[in-house]
């Protein structure tokens, strides 16, 4: 198993192919080979490691380190949260849930999204204009925020595929994409020089049927009227007892599923409802100077594991 890198490796590494570095590195080798005298590679090979001791032990490059860390950290948050946006997409495009939403039959999960993030916008920009401890946790706080607007997604999404699996439908969204890993710097050049070529994205295929709403009620009514009829077959030919008990038993089954499914509905659509009012609170103490911004984070933290929490439930009944 690889081990982490420690600190001091990560700035020793930065040090040592640092511009400045590789520069005066290439300088010593080329005066040498010019003048064929050695003393210039020599007088490098000298300077090097006390060059490279202070620049290791810096606060320079560990901030540097600490800072591109934080960039990276930003930019995984922003590429899964990217990813769960277009899998709401394509819950409201490629499904009926557009529909059943314009009807009212499902809360408007895609205008309170874009509520959520203009709120989040302001938060950052609060924190970056203010000159106290809140500045120094600017990150946690929009990473927080981030979080949460990815919890936001993940329970909408859940909610919207039960409701779909109660109309008998049962769509399959995008994965997560890889990463993209670092290009060359032939690559980069050979971008700048010509522009490369980008397929368009995939389109979802827009949902024209007229597909009618399935309430939980509704379809735990249909189980039992299933469960009754084949308990009455039962009873009128008991010789057949190896056919209807297995298809009893399962509707019995699938009644207890819905009823756990639909317990984390119920909870998932009570915090959707409450996450913009959430967003506010927040808001509002970042906006007062006297807040304790730790606290503050400390508070989108523990509303971030209820939502983790409550989706894992509901994944868990769904698979």
């Amino acid at each position: 198993m690889m081990t982490k890198p420690r600190p001091w490796t990560l700035q020793f590494r930065r040090a040592l192919t640092s511009p400045g570095n590789v520069i005066a590195g290439l300088g010593a080798i080329l005066a040498s080979a010019v003048t064929w005298n050695p003393l210039p590679l020599i007088l490098y090979g000298l300077g090097e490691p006390v060059w490279l001791y202070s620049a290791t032990t810096s606060a320079r490059y560990t901030r540097q380190i600490r800072d591109g860390r934080k960039g990276a950290a930003l930019a995984e948050g922003s590429r899964v949260l990217a990813w769960r946006e277009l899998q709401l997409a394509v819950l409201l495009q490629a499904t009926p849930c557009g529909d059943w939403i314009r009807r009212g039959q499902l809360a408007d999960y895609a205008t309170a999204y874009a509520r959520l993030v203009a709120l989040r916008d302001q938060a950052a920009e609060l924190v970056g204009r203010r000159h106290d401890a809140a500045n120094a946790l600017e990150h946690d706080v929009v990473s927080r925020m981030d979080d949460m607007l990815r919890g936001y997604l993940m329970m909408a999404t859940e909610r919207l595929l039960f409701h779909c699996a109660l109309a008998k439908l049962y769509p399959r969204l995008p994965e997560l994409p890889a990463p993209v890993a670092p290009r060359s710097l032939l690559a980069r050049l050979k971008d700048a020089l010509v522009a490369p070529a980008t397929a368009a994205p995939e389109q979802p295929i827009p949902w024209r049927e007229a597909t009618p709403f399935v309430s939980l009620d509704a379809a735990r009514d249909e189980i039992r009227a299933k469960r009754a009829g084949f308990q009455h077959d039962l009873e009128r030919g008991p010789a057949h007892a190896d056919v209807y008990g297995p298809m009893i038993d399962a509707l019995a089954q699938r009644l207890g599923e819905f009823d756990r499914r639909g317990h984390n509905d119920l909870i998932m659509a009570a915090q959707l409802q409450v996450f913009p009012d959430q967003f506010e609170v927040i808001l509002h103490k970042l906006a007062i100077t006297e807040t304790d911004v730790g606290e503050v984070v400390a508070d989108m933290k523990l509303l971030l594991e209820q939502t983790d929490d409550t989706v894992r439930s509901a994944e868990a009944t769904r698979n």
